[in-house]
């Protein structure tokens, strides 16, 4: 694993193989200015941390109606972040860099369990639609911790037709394999 971090403008590599934890929330901001601020704001804060080679990535995706984030983060295991979220230097450095941003409470935390294709297609956006859904390219499974949720991001090769929100990748940091 190397130790360098890169921007990355994609969407998250679902099913990466050393990621045994997924940090998935969703955030809803004023308007589409205060949430352009809130991704730049976080990417830029993690960009800058001195992050332990356990952090492999960060992802703000930004939702079709202007207001929602999809903020989704990748570690090595729960451990490794438990150790990182306690460290008093981390949360002066992180925490209060994100709590200023916005305020939100603790994202669902998970491990992917399987990702499904569903028919071969690029992917324009993700949503958080559970049930099977017309155009669905693929769908990803996380179970959580405790076992008792599953988080079903569906990806999809359309912006859908407005009724709930899409997520196209805005910014990432990203620690790649290797």
């Amino acid at each position: 694993m190397t130790n360098v971090l890169v921007e990355s403008l994609a969407f998250p590599e679902f099913g990466r193989p050393d990621a045994g934890l997924v940090l998935i929330s969703e955030w809803h901001t004023h308007d589409a200015e205060h949430r352009l601020a809130v991704m730049d704001g976080i990417i830029d804060t993690w960009a800058k941390a001195r992050l332990p080679e356990a952090f492999l990535s960060r992802h703000c995706l930004a939702g079709s109606d202007g207001r929602t984030i999809l903020n989704v983060a990748q570690w090595t295991n729960a451990a490794a972040h438990h150790a990182f979220a306690a460290d008093p230097v981390n949360r002066r450095a992180i925490a209060d860099s994100v709590r200023a941003l916005i305020t939100v409470g603790p994202p669902g935390r998970y491990r992917h369990e399987r990702s499904v294709a569903l028919r071969d297609a690029p992917v324009r956006t993700l949503s958080t639609a559970s049930d099977a859904v017309p155009g669905a390219v693929a769908q990803h499974f996380h179970r959580s911790e405790d076992g008792t949720f599953v988080h079903v991001l569906t990806a999809h090769d359309d912006d859908g037709d407005g009724t709930a929100p899409r997520f196209r990748p805005h910014r990432g940091v990203v620690r790649p394999r290797g």
